[in-house]
Formats: structure tokens, sequence, C-alpha cells
């Protein structure tokens, strides 16, 4: 059994055959005995699906190239902003897909091919923005249109998980440069973040074990979609004002009705996240949660430093105690849910 491939392995736990913790030990145990580059590559097989099993990062290697890569585009933005140039912005694109040709498609290295790919979103999205003709009706249409043209050939040449994701957010920028005008902006982020977030449902709902890229696709659009959600909402419902941090930094500010608000909507994808096991929709929202927190205590009395320090110490005690408790609030929520028909693949059970 120990000779098992990872797919096949995959396609036991599927058929029935053997159970999750059994094809945990047999993963475990196959692994060691091979080098990883005799690891034969299943672009199938899932990197994130399961949140508690993910292959994402490799090693610690991945986090120092993405670091590196980090740096080195912003580098080129900065470069970039100098120029002006539509045409600099278009060789800055060239020049993330030759990394890419790396690192994504010859090392297969997840992380770090995240990092250029979001570079290569940003430059091409500037360049086009800057090369093509506007049109008076929707100026934003045909720059939307080789942005997402772009997503999909990166996608197409890579065929990592994430591009799912990249492609979400090139449809929302086409989707915004032909209403724009008509939709109000928070009302449009809303409906975008809901709508990414039961594309994400669809994916998981055709992957309940969370074995193959379908679930990696559902991971990256639920990431995607809570920003957009909570964005929307507190443009479109609550007064979401800018602030000047020591008269310098633009910072958003709420109210406090408006702050508790806010933390109820994170309660509520909380939630949810337990319900559909996806503690992805949650950690896109940490941000807010952490501004909040703090528009709530600021008024206290204290100074900055110690609502920072509050703030931190209430949002990352929140975040450890539900991350160690996950798996009994999971059975706590699961035990008011359906669980039958499409509500069993959207809630699966806890394993």
């Amino acid at each position: 059994m120990t000779d098992m491939t990872p797919k096949q392995i995959d396609a036991a736990l599927k058929a029935g055959i053997i159970d999750a913790e059994q094809a945990k030990a047999l993963r475990a145990k196959a692994a060691p005995d091979k080098p990883l580059k005799q690891i034969p590559i299943d672009e199938d097989r899932a990197q994130i699906g399961n949140e508690d099993d993910m292959r994402f990062v490799r090693s610690f290697s991945d986090v120092f190239i993405a670091t590196g890569l980090g740096l080195f585009a912003f580098g080129l933005l900065a470069f970039g902003a100098i120029s002006n140039s539509g045409a600099i912005y278009l060789l800055l694109a060239g020049l993330m897909w030759v990394q890419a040709e790396y690192f994504g498609k010859k090392k297969r290295a997840h992380l770090p091919t995240l990092i250029i790919a979001l570079g290569f979103l940003k430059f091409i999205s500037v360049a086009a923005a800057k090369l093509l003709p506007s049109i008076n009706a929707a100026p934003g249409v045909l720059p939307a249109l080789v942005v997402l043209g772009a997503m999909l050939l990166f996608y197409w040449r890579f065929r990592l998980p994430f591009c799912i994701a990249l492609i979400a957010i090139a449809l929302v920028m086409l989707a915004y440069s032909l209403v724009g005008g008509i939709i109000p902006l928070g009302f449009f982020l809303l409906l975008s973040g809901i709508a990414l977030f039961a594309s994400a449902l669809v994916y998981d709902a055709k992957d309940t074990g969370r074995l193959t890229r379908f679930a990696d696709n559902a991971f990256w659009l639920h990431f995607t979609a809570a920003p957009l959600i909570l964005h929307g909402i507190a443009i479109q419902v609550l007064s979401l004002k800018t602030v000047k941090l020591f008269n310098i930094i633009p910072v958003p500010s709420l109210g406090k009705t408006d702050a508790l608000i806010m933390l109820l909507i994170i309660g509520a994808l909380a939630l949810i996240g337990l319900a559909i096991n996806r503690r992805a929709l949650l950690v896109s929202s940490f941000g807010y949660a952490g501004l909040a927190i703090a528009m709530l205590i600021k008024d206290t009395g204290l100074d900055f430093g110690t609502v920072v320090a509050v703030t931190l110490l209430l949002l990352g005690g929140g975040i450890v105690f539900l991350g160690a408790g996950w798996h009994t609030a999971r059975r706590g929520v699961l035990k008011v849910l359906p669980r039958q028909g499409l509500a069993e693949k959207i809630f699966p059970p806890v394993k």
C-alpha cells in the first residue's frame, strides 16, 4: 500500500476503499521515501483544498523567494511610476511573465508565482489603461478586456489555482467598466462579492472531499469575495470616512455604531465560514475587524499606542481562540443546519 502514488491514494479515498485517516497515514509514509524531484506532479491535486493540510508552501525557500519577488515588484512599480509610460509598464509585465515561466512553469512554486501574477496583473492593467484608446460610453472597457484576456492566458499557460481569483478580479473590473456609472460603487462591490462567494460554493459542492483543483478554486474565490462584501457594505451602508494619522497618513475611520455593525457582519461571516469550513472567508476580513475594534475603543481616553496594543491583543486573541476551537465550534454550528441534499455538499462534516 505504501507504494501507492498520491493520485492513487486520492482515488482510493474518493471511492471509499480507505478513510481519511488511512489516506493521511499512507501519504506520510510514502512521501519521505522519495526525493522531492522524483515525486510526480499531479496538477489536478488540491494544494489548499483542505485548509488543515495545505501544500501551497513547500518550504521556507518559497517564502524567502516570494519576499524577494515582492520587493523586486515594488521596485519595478516605483520605476514605472517614475517613467509614467505605458510602454514601460508593458515591458515590466513581460518581465513578470519571464519570471513566471521559471518559478511557475518549471519550479511549480505556487507562492512565488502568486506574487509574480499580482505584479503581472498590476502592470498589464496600467499598460492597457495608458496605451489603449478610450470609448466615450465606457472608457474602461478595452483595458478591462485586455486584462481579462491576459489573466485567462496566464491561467492557460501556468494552470495554477490562484489564477481563478485573478480572473475573477478581471471580470469585476470589466463589469465595473460597463455599469460603473449606473450602479453605486458600494452596491456593485457587494454584489460582486456575493457572486464570487456563490461561485466558490459551486466549486465546493463539486468536490466535497476537497481533493482536487475545484477545492483550490473555491478557496481563492472565498478569499477574494470577503473583502469585496465588507468593503461594499462599508461604502454603501456605513459612514466610512478617511482621516489623516499624524496629519500625514490617510486611514479609514468609522463611528462607534458603524464599527459595531461591521463587527456583527464579520461575526456573521465567521459563522458562515464555520458552516462551510472555510477559514479563507475570515482571513481576508481581519483588517476590517481590527479597524472596527480600534474605532470602538479609541474614545476611551487611552493614548494611541495603547489603542493599537489593545486592538492587536483582542484581534489576535480572538483569532487564536477561534483557530484552536475551530472543529469544536463547527460541530455546534452544524447541529442547527440541514444535512441532506445540497446542504450536505455545502456544509461538510467535521472529520
